[in-house]
């Protein structure tokens, strides 16, 4: 019975040593510089302006009272949402800006990233691609990834089309 015991152990290693397929907010930046959560204040003071700032759309907030001062900051594709002074990373078009790419670690992604490569980064994630439609009617490829060292209720997603990477968010559920 004692030797069944270590058998079953060191099959099992294996198994419980691999590491689970996620994304960590802290690890992750924006083009290897812009943290994903930033004050306003640090932004201007490093980056000098944003493209643009606008009222959040219906689908960017839960609709609640505490959202009322919300703002969307645009940076080269990137879009933030800003609360009180702080900005926390919403999502990024990768075809409004080829020049900005998403980094975690020592790995990258930007418009040409292709769903293959992407696959290999997050097998797991990757077979489970999901066909959805974007505002224009375009059927895009959808691959969800759990966030990784936390337990806060978002995905992150990204959206493939013929292929290649066009978006990213970070979306999260409305209560």
């Amino acid at each position: 019975m004692k030797y069944l015991f270590y058998i079953l152990f060191f099959i099992s290693l294996p198994v419980f040593s691999q590491e689970v397929e996620g994304i960590s907010w802290d690890e992750a930046k924006i083009s290897d510089k812009i943290t994903l959560t930033i004050s306003k204040a640090e932004f201007d003071k490093r980056y000098k302006k944003a493209d643009s700032i606008t009222d959040p759309t219906d689908k960017e907030t839960c609709g609640r009272e505490e959202e009322a001062t919300v703002k969307m900051v645009h940076y080269k594709g990137a879009k933030f949402e800003l609360d009180n002074g702080i900005m926390n990373f919403r999502s990024m078009d990768f075809t409004k800006n080829r020049n900005t790419w998403f980094s975690i670690k020592d790995n990258w992604f930007d418009h040409t990233t292709t769903l293959k490569s992407f696959s290999k980064d997050f097998p797991a994630s990757a077979s489970f691609v999901e066909d959805v439609t974007d505002r224009d009617g375009d059927v895009l490829e959808m691959i969800t990834i759990l966030p990784k060292g936390t337990t806060e209720d978002f995905e992150w997603r990204f959206y493939f089309r013929d292929g290649k990477l066009v978006f990213l968010e970070c979306w999260f559920p409305c209560d």
